[in-house]
């Protein structure tokens, strides 16, 4: 099938940002607020480790601070479920809170973040960076921008046929389901975006969990609880998700993103 790419796939996923939404979630009328997010897949250099990436990680901050940065969070992602095909030690995964936030940040650290830069790079090396934009489906609660927390990736392929608009609405009571059975996590999709180029996934659905309870907490509602069968019923004949890869996510840099 075609794969969307680029700002393409923002296009074919329903015109994302097409309207000054006010509302931060997906809707059956819009996608919310869009914002970017970006990936980078590193392992520590050999005699490196997380206490030499912790002091980085202060410097880091107080570069940002320096800069008066407030509209950028980030997260450390530690693999706990992975599979042979994860060959990294970790995730630098950051937020914008939208594009003009995404692309003053980069043109700061591009021009007056180099020190720092070095100081990471004497740590770790990142053999991927990508950039996707993503839709929130469910809110954590009082729609928060996750902090520490659990979360849950998995990559999908739409099935021959099926439009983006079907997945929306499907998903939309996906979440309800979720929620009106007492789920704490919050669901997005993100769509590829920047720097992939030989992606085999139309979109990655993401969980954020306060905690490992409230994951297994889900489990047993999806297992055991009917969930199940309503995912099956919704999603059966739209696409196919290869299986959740888990990490602990540690937070670096908090921000609202949404609001």
């Amino acid at each position: 099938m075609q794969k969307p790419n680029g700002l393409a796939a923002l296009s074919a996923a329903a015109c994302l940002f097409a309207s000054q939404a006010t509302l931060a979630q997906v809707s059956e009328e819009s996608m919310g607020k869009v914002i970017p997010v970006e990936l980078y897949t590193c392992s520590f250099h050999e005699g490196k480790g997380q206490n030499d990436l912790n002091a980085v990680i202060a410097q880091w901050n107080t570069f940002m601070d320096e800069h008066n940065v407030t509209d950028y969070a980030a997260w450390q992602l530690t693999p706990y479920y992975y599979g042979t095909g994860q060959d990294f030690d970790l995730i630098w995964m950051g937020a914008s809170k939208d594009g003009n936030a995404m692309g003053n940040g980069t043109q700061l650290w591009i021009t007056e973040g180099g020190e720092v830069a070095a100081a990471f790079n004497d740590v770790m090396h990142c053999d991927q960076h990508v950039g996707l934009a993503s839709a929130m489906y469910q809110s954590p609660p009082d729609n928060a921008t996750p902090g520490s927390s659990v979360m849950t990736m998995s990559d999908c392929t739409m099935n021959e046929g099926t439009r983006y608009s079907d997945v929306q609405s499907a998903e939309i009571k996906w979440a309800a389901f979720r929620k009106e059975n007492g789920s704490q996590a919050g669901m997005w999709h993100w769509m590829p975006n920047f720097g992939g180029g030989d992606q085999d996934y139309d979109y990655k659905i993401v969980y954020a969990y306060p905690d490992f309870t409230e994951l297994g907490s889900d489990w047993e509602m999806i297992a055991n609880g009917g969930g199940r069968d309503v995912s099956n019923d919704l999603f059966g004949e739209l696409d196919e998700c290869d299986d959740e890869r888990v990490y602990i996510a540690t937070s670096v840099r908090a921000s609202q993103l949404r609001k």
